[in-house]
């Protein structure tokens, strides 16, 4: 959508305007992280629980951009940004949502709103691979766009050529859905289907149903499985029955009825009746979640272009279970490599660039990309890999390696970036173009023809197939949620020492400043210096300082915490000799917990040695809270919490100037936000996804597994492991997996004292756990193969707290201690 800025006031209805020059804009953004171009760009600056746009205006406007979307009364940023358009309206994400309606009823065209519990996204994908034949120009949500913001930035992205469009809409909350339905307004509706995913804030499932099916008042067609009462009972209610379509494996009378569903290992034979006619199909899946999501993209297909359903049976075996994730893993030579199987489109392409920018602008690594052809675009060659050249200038690539025979042309149109084509992926395998890259951050954006898994293998430092993943998406969440837990104003201080608590401390701290967390925290000089390195820029806290690392300390900019006379006296020492000055550091008060920081007695003598210099410049006050997570504790969290505030305000009263405060730690602000959030907090084990007081508002962020080497059958009485400890009691088919002591796979886990899951079941230890492997009995589960892949802790059943109780000590424990020979996989949803 293009339209001036003077005419952005009037469509928005601006409380007030102050417009300098007129400018044509056809950018919208909301992540000042994801500016690729200024020219065209309105910055929407959107505040919401765990963050503040407006925070960015400054440092957008000296980055190129001129007119911006706020909340806030604009006078402030007058004088910085005096060629600046500002825009105020009362709310940043209805303003958006204004602006997505109005471009969206501009397009005649069918538009679907797919909604449900679960599926969503993979209906979404499925639709797309099955109707390109037929629609050559198809808008779809990126990724999963589907929240208040995400619908639309996805409605903006229509253009005049597209024939279609897939617009997700998601709902967390009662109320949201009238908002999506006013932007999308579908002319076909797809409720893909009904679970508890989200429904923790509904009063039941009727009611989560009844809020969903808010997006379908206005169409002319519901799709959905007609084999779940409340689906067609609802409707009924709300008198709209007669628009629904849908499958069933019951109803003969049905626009689909699923006649038969044969397994075959991984694929599935489906036998179909539509209009008196029966087709039979393979679908290269077994699961039941994707069987019912093809047949509801089926069922939408015999509603949107009927003649083309027999051709989109027919290529049911082109689809392939929707990867949703992207993948991190180091590489050799200190290499990272970003894999995005997603989708190879021109929209994925972008959603990848930016995400790969970022990681280059955190690293100061080279930007590389390796792409194949990019199929099936309704674009003629010329104009694709024009816009693909495009694309890789506007986020700075420096060099791609272009795979595939069309893919050639982009060597045409390469102007700031070095391109080297190769015809097949064996032919870059085989050169040394991958081998000699140094420092470099490599994109892998490829269709499936091209195999790229290979070069993701071969590039991939460890092969290890147990393996720690990631979960970079919900590091996110968990911020976002203690965060909200803050005052507006209220500053984060994110743990990583310890390796990130055994996660991987770059990788979080690369999330972590990409979140614009305040602070980052270590234990020692040497693992914010690990962190510098690698290009963290983020203030780094040493937590536990050693005065013989001074040197590293003020060579790295790393900010000591500081808890003792002999410490402190040292520092301002070793600060003098180097001629530094206000360097930041952290005073420590032991307010209790009796382990490191200064007593209110010591105060004044730390007083008197930061008077006598200029070389030191206090940041911060904290304490450490003993017990903040158990209640019968509190009288004693009290009197930590009073007992620093008089030391703050001695400190402050001696120094002249006001240090930040803070004390809460994990527990502290699930339980004590409102009383002591002060002007920082510090999060640690909640951010992993772990709350010390069992709150439900956490993701998982770590899950571990393996695979199984080897299957044998022995006979009851058989002794297993060394020791002769495990003593089989039936005839027993046993599976070794690669994972052990050494591993951090303890050795008071054995002998069924854990079990790992196994094709969703559980199945106990048997024997005692070795330095390398283990044994597991997995007699009740007779459908397991070599190879197959072994959950050792994940989520809820399997969940690392449960771990830990069962070794009798704490996650932070089992975090910390897995090895580092356990390949770290990261990914983001």
């Amino acid at each position: 959508m293009h339209i001036t800025s003077d005419a952005l006031a009037d469509l928005l209805s601006a409380r007030q305007a102050r417009l300098v020059q007129s400018e044509e804009l056809h950018i919208w953004l909301t992540d000042s992280r994801s500016l690729s171009r200024a020219d065209g760009t309105a910055f929407i600056a959107i505040r919401t629980s765990s963050g503040d746009g407006h925070r960015y205006i400054r440092e957008l406007y000296e980055r190129g951009v001129r007119t911006f979307i706020v909340e806030d009364d604009f006078s402030a940023y007058l004088s910085s940004c005096p060629e600046a358009n500002f825009v105020r309206v009362e709310h940043s994400i209805r303003a958006l949502q204004r602006l997505a309606a109005y471009h969206r009823a501009h397009f005649d065209l069918p538009v679907v709103g797919i909604t449900g519990s679960n599926g969503k996204t993979i209906v979404k994908e499925f639709l797309h691979t099955l109707l390109r034949p037929y629609y050559k120009h198809i808008c779809r949500s990126p990724r999963s766009y589907n929240s208040q913001i995400g619908v639309a930035l996805s409605l903006l992205e229509l253009e005049a050529s597209d024939e279609l469009a897939l617009i997700e809409a998601g709902i967390s909350y009662p109320g949201e859905m009238q908002a999506l339905a006013d932007m999308i307004a579908p002319s076909v509706g797809i409720l893909t289907s009904l679970g508890s995913a989200h429904a923790e804030h509904f009063a039941s499932a009727q009611a989560l149903l009844d809020e969903k099916l808010k997006l379908f008042v206005s169409v002319e067609s519901i799709i959905a499985p007609l084999d779940y009462p409340l689906i067609g009972a609802s409707l009924e209610r709300l008198g709209l029955l007669g628009r629904l379509r849908g499958w069933s494996r019951t109803d003969r009378s049905a626009l689909l009825w699923l006649e038969q569903s044969q397994k075959c290992g991984d694929e599935t034979l489906l036998r179909i009746h539509h209009s008196g006619q029966v087709y039979e199909a393979l679908l290269p899946m077994s699961d039941e979640a994707s069987i019912e999501n093809a047949l509801t993209s089926l069922s939408a297909i015999a509603v949107l272009c009927p003649d083309h359903l027999p051709t989109a049976i027919g290529l049911l075996h082109r689809l392939r279970p929707v990867e949703m994730r992207l993948e991190v893993k180091e590489s050799y030579r200190g290499n990272t490599i970003i894999n995005d199987s997603y989708s190879n489109d021109l929209d994925a392409l972008r959603m990848a660039l930016d995400f790969q920018r970022r990681r280059v602008q955190s690293s100061n690594a080279k930007a590389v990309v390796v792409l194949s052809d990019i199929e099936q675009s309704p674009l003629s060659a010329d104009e694709l890999y024009a816009q693909v050249a495009e694309l890789l200038e506007a986020y700075q690539v420096a060099e791609v390696f272009a795979v595939g025979p069309t893919i050639g042309r982009l060597l045409e149109q390469c102007r700031s970036f070095a391109c080297t084509h190769f015809a097949t992926t064996e032919e870059l395998l085989g050169s040394s173009a991958l081998y000699d890259l140094h420092r470099a951050c490599i994109l892998l954006k490829g269709a499936r023809v091209f195999g790229f898994e290979r070069i993701y293998r071969e590039l991939s430092r460890l092969e290890h197939q147990t393996t720690l993943e990631v979960n970079l998406s919900a590091v996110r969440h968990n911020l976002a949620y203690y965060r909200s837990l803050l005052p507006r104003q209220g500053r984060i201080i994110c743990m990583i020492k310890a390796d990130g608590y055994g996660i991987g401390a770059l990788e979080l701290a690369r999330t972590l400043e990409e979140g614009r967390v305040d602070y980052l925290a270590v234990a020692v000089a040497d693992e914010g210096k690990a962190l510098r390195l690698e290009g963290i820029r983020s203030p780094i806290i040493v937590m536990n300082p050693e005065l013989s690392s001074s040197e590293t300390l003020f060579q790295y900019n790393l900010e000591p915490e500081v808890y003792s006379l002999a410490l402190l006296s040292g520092l301002i020492e070793e600060a003098e000799a180097r001629g530094l000055e206000r360097r930041p550091i952290h005073i420590k008060i032991d307010s209790g917990m009796h382990r490191l920081g200064f007593s209110l007695d010591e105060l004044p003598q730390v007083l008197t040695l930061l008077e006598r210099t200029e070389s030191l410049s206090v940041a911060s006050v904290f304490s450490h809270l003993a017990s903040a997570d158990e209640a019968r504790w509190d009288d004693f969290t009290k009197a930590q919490a009073d007992y620093l505030l008089e030391a703050h305000a001695t400190l402050e009263q001696g120094l002249g100037y006001r240090p930040l405060l803070h004390l809460l730690n994990t527990a502290g602000l699930e339980r004590f936000a409102d009383q002591y959030a002060f002007d920082m907090a510090r999060l640690g084990i909640g951010l992993y996804g772990v709350s010390p007081t069992q709150q439900p508002n956490l993701k998982s962020v770590a899950r571990l597994s393996t695979t199984i080497l080897q299957i044998k059958d022995v006979g009851l009485g058989s002794m297993v492991g060394y020791g002769c400890r495990g003593e089989v009691a039936r005839p027993t088919r046993l599976a070794v997996i690669p994972i052990g002591y050494a591993d951090g796979f303890r050795r008071m886990l054995s002998n069924g004292a854990w079990s790992v899951a196994v094709r969703g079941r559980l199945c106990p230890t048997i024997g005692n756990i070795c330095m390398d492997a283990c044994m597991i009995d997995i007699t009740d589960v007779p459908e397991a193969r070599e190879g197959d892949r072994v959950l050792i802790f994940a989520d809820e059943a399997l969940s690392l707290e449960q771990m830990a109780q069962a070794c009798g000590t704490i996650s932070y424990e089992i975090l910390t201690t897995l090895s580092h020979r356990i390949q770290r996989l990261y990914y983001q949803e």
